[in-house]
């Protein structure tokens, strides 16, 4: 068992004694309405706070009309924040977590959902991932922007926070004011590195002007920008040296990444496969260039990591921010010697910043009760009658069913007519990139079902007769789906083979020449491409949508994107498969319904999306009271809707005088 003697200890920032070395860094939850923080998010840090966080600090608060990131963005600046920030702080504080804000203006990066406000920044240089251009800021305008940071800490400080965090990350106002690439003013604010550095001054003073000395004051900075005309690290402890010398500042949030490239906003939010804390030693760095205490975050899921990062004296708070969302309760178990029972992020991103990217409510997909706490809790404490359930598949929405279903004190079947669990996660873990993804979501569940009490059967293709005998209460059909293969001239041509045959080895014959087809634009296509053209085939990569991995989150498309071209990977958007000829194969433009013809072609690889295995539904949709679809069974979508469906679902069998879904169509 790990002794996790530095994670736990306590320690003094500023002015805040933390309990332990665990930070909730900020991130968007889109529970926010009109600027004002809503019950939902205090339910939601609230989980994170009992389960043994040491700090959270909440999402970006705009100090600043002109700062509003979007229409889900607090209002920092706004009188009507210190009721909120009190109800939310009084609830954290119970478990002894401390809280802090942190203040924001993103100057040029505006990605508002609703109106585009007018962008300020330092000078006129453009978002190249936004497109937006922003207009110079007046020296009124910079005067009116540095009281907004000010006055926004001090409505910290009365709504009970312990501290705030001035966000200079990713490239936004403060950083685009200290770095030359985006500041050409020929002021007092521009041209001189001290001159560039007085924005982020000035604003620090006035801070601690308004909030005194009891209070706690640091700043979040990108340590080196990863883009071709960003910061790097030696730009970064040149600002950190200075700034530690002309002003008070009690710690520097050590993150990676910039907002205005493609390349660069990766680091905001790195999935998987990128390395598990790759900027701790970035981190080290800033520690001994400020001489003030560090956090460092980016992919560090495990608390092993964590105590690794503490003890060398890398950083003095590790940001877990991900890993609390998939398990609140993870300090708690790392500290009671638990750690067998944590569920690890897998570095998704499709349901925390994705949904903030969709405007939507955070969210989880291993955890769908995140974000929905307050939801997921009245359905957990309703009365329940015990049943008997029957879970027919366990890929990932039979395997979140039958788990939330025993935990609910029902008896579990799990059948499925694989060996193994895991379902379509073991075709995953086989590819390039998804393979982290796919491993850890599995271990997961299956350490979770080896110390429950779900009765797990395997290798038994289910009939209807068998679920006669069983008599269950209830059954869900969790049962998944399979490839969808166009009805085209030529589809039968031994050179057509699908990604599940590719990567499941059912087929192992490839020529030297292949084209991979993408319907939906998600990692089958793209994984299938990278996976053979790293094995030395030709590839060409043809979707018919708007553009390669569409529907993949935008930080993760980026690192596909950019092994697709180190691959050399020839990719065709805008085009479908028409029809497979003996010397080649044609393809159809679906704007202008042009075909084309591509000859040579060795083999062919199908990701045409999937098609819902329904026929066990029909036959045994009426043998028990209810039965219910989850799942690619229901229809094909994601991983999200497989364990959303699994945890909702369950949760609503055998609640007392309630019937909540319709057993029957």
């Amino acid at each position: 068992m790990t002794n996790y003697k530095h994670l736990f200890s306590p320690i003094q920032i500023g002015h805040t004694e933390l309990k332990n070395r665990i930070l909730s860094t900020a991130h968007q939850t889109n529970h926010v309405v009109d600027g004002i923080p809503t019950p939902e998010m205090t339910a939601y840090h609230s989980s994170r706070a009992k389960g043994g966080a040491g700090l959270i600090v909440l999402e970006a608060a705009a100090v600043h009309l002109s700062g509003m990131l979007t229409t889900h963005t607090i209002a920092g600046f706004d009188q009507r924040i210190v009721p909120a920030y009190l109800e939310l702080s009084n609830k954290v504080h119970q478990y002894g977590t401390k809280v802090f804000s942190q203040l924001f203006h993103g100057g040029r990066e505006v990605v508002s959902s609703d109106y585009r406000s007018a962008a300020l920044a330092p000078s006129a240089v453009p978002s190249l991932r936004f497109g937006t251009m922003p207009r110079p800021m007046s020296i009124e305008e910079i005067k009116d922007v540095i009281e907004g940071f000010a006055h926004s800490a001090k409505l910290a400080k009365e709504g009970g926070l312990d501290g705030v965090e001035i966000c200079c990350s990713h490239g936004y106002l403060p950083a685009q004011f200290w770095s030359s690439h985006t500041n050409h003013r020929t002021d007092e604010y521009g041209g001189s590195f001290e001159n560039r550095m007085r924005f982020i001054v000035e604003v620090m003073k006035r801070v601690w002007l308004e909030v005194g000395e009891n209070f706690t004051v640091g700043i979040r900075m990108s340590a080196n920008e990863m883009t071709m005309d960003g910061l790097d690290i030696k730009d970064s402890v040149k600002i950190v040296e200075y700034l530690v010398e002309q002003v008070r500042v009690d710690f520097i949030n050590v993150t990676a990444g910039d907002s205005s490239t493609y390349a660069g906003s990766t680091h905001i939010v790195p999935p998987s496969p990128i390395n598990h804390g790759y900027n701790s030693s970035q981190a080290f760095k800033i520690r001994m260039a400020g001489a003030v205490p560090v956090f460092v975050g980016s992919r560090i899921v495990d608390p092993v990591e964590a105590e690794q990062i503490v003890a060398t004296g890398k950083a003095d708070m590790v940001g877990m921010t991900r890993s609390l969302i998939v398990d609140p309760e993870m300090p708690n178990k790392a500290k009671e010697g638990n750690h067998h029972l944590i569920d690890a992020c897998i570095g998704c991103l499709q349901a925390c910043i994705g949904h903030y990217h969709k405007g939507l409510a955070i969210g989880c997909v291993q955890n769908p009760s995140a974000g929905k706490e307050i939801e997921v809790q009245d359905l957990q404490k309703s009365p329940r009658e015990k049943k008997k359930v029957l879970v027919i598949g366990s890929g990932p929405a039979g395997l979140k069913a039958a788990l939330t279903l025993d935990e609910s004190g029902h008896e579990v079947i799990l059948a499925d007519k694989a060996d193994e669990v895991g379902g379509l996660l073991h075709t995953l873990k086989r590819t390039p990139m998804r393979q982290e993804l796919a491993e850890t979501m599995l271990d997961n569940f299956i350490k979770k079902l080896s110390i429950s009490n779900v009765n797990v059967k395997l290798g038994w293709n289910i009939q209807p007769d068998d679920i006669n005998a069983i008599a269950p209460d209830s059954i869900i059909c969790a049962v998944g789906s399979r490839p969808f293969i166009p009805q085209i001239p030529g589809i039968n041509d031994p050179r057509v083979q699908t990604v599940d045959q590719l990567f499941n080895r059912q087929r192992i014959t490839i020529g030297k020449n292949v084209l991979v087809f993408d319907f939906a634009g998600d990692w089958p296509g793209m994984e299938a491409a990278i996976d053979l053209a790293e094995k030395g085939h030709q590839v060409t990569l043809i979707s018919s949508r708007l553009y390669i991995g569409e529907e993949v989150h935008q930080y993760l498309r980026n690192e596909y994107l950019k092994k697709l071209y180190q691959l050399n990977i020839k990719m065709i958007p805008h085009y479908d498969l028409g029809e497979i000829k003996e010397n080649e194969v044609e393809i159809r433009n679906l704007f202008s319904y042009e075909k084309e013809s591509i000859k040579n072609v060795d083999s062919i690889i199908l990701s045409l999306g999937r098609v819902p295995n329904v026929e066990l539904y029909e036959q045994i949709k009426y043998s028990a009271p209810e039965v219910w679809q989850i799942g690619d069974c229901l229809a094909p979508r994601t991983l999200e809707e497989a364990t959303f469906e699994g945890l909702i679902t369950s949760l609503r069998i055998g609640i007392k005088g309630k019937n909540s879904v319709t057993a029957k169509p």
